[in-house]
């Protein structure tokens, strides 16, 4: 009984550990991309001279591409790591897949992800943004309804858009008032 628990264990911290590589990846090749990308039609910043406005770009750019990291269960209760370990994220009560507002409230708690990690040892199936959500996570048994719900998906991306527009809010305005001087 020990070794089917710790193993449980074990594979729902790799989900989360994969998770957290493969989003990292795919964020740092996002900005890598639209970085090469201006540099190509804009050449070096150092040459040119700078609106004020677009100083903030980069900070409103990793805002999107952070998002995207909440947003990751946001696809059929499904992070990429979860489908290839086999999990999926339930609503605790229906039993249903939970849709892309749950995935989303249940990841902002990813800012605080030594302490999910933690809370995962102890509890595999609902990590600290589980119960704030009200979802779980389980084995995918293939056989839950897969509705793809664009609806929501977007307003979870705006949900994580605004979050973290409200995180980074003091270093925008930090970053306009230096102008000033």
């Amino acid at each position: 009984m020990t070794n089917t628990k710790n193993r449980k264990i074990g594979i729902r911290l790799a989900s989360m550990l994969l998770d957290h590589v493969i989003m990292t990846f795919v964020m740092g090749l996002i900005v890598f991309l639209l970085f090469g990308v201006g540099y190509l039609i804009f050449g070096n910043p150092n040459e040119f001279k700078m609106p004020e406005w677009f100083v903030s770009l980069p900070i409103l750019l990793g805002v999107l591409v952070f998002s995207i990291y909440f947003n990751k269960d946001a696809i059929k209760g499904r992070s990429p790591a979860k489908r290839m370990l086999g999990f999926i994220i339930i609503d605790n009560k229906t039993g249903k897949i939970a849709n892309p507002i749950q995935s989303v409230i249940r990841n902002l708690t990813i800012i605080l992800w030594p302490i999910e990690v933690i809370f995962s040892i102890f509890s595999p199936q609902r990590r600290m943004g589980d119960f704030i959500a009200g979802t779980k996570v389980i084995d995918d048994n293939k056989t839950l309804e897969t509705e793809l719900k664009t609806g929501q998906i977007i307003i979870a991306i705006i949900i994580g858009i605004l979050f973290l527009l409200l995180i980074f809010s003091s270093q925008l305005f930090i970053g306009f008032d230096s102008f000033d001087q």
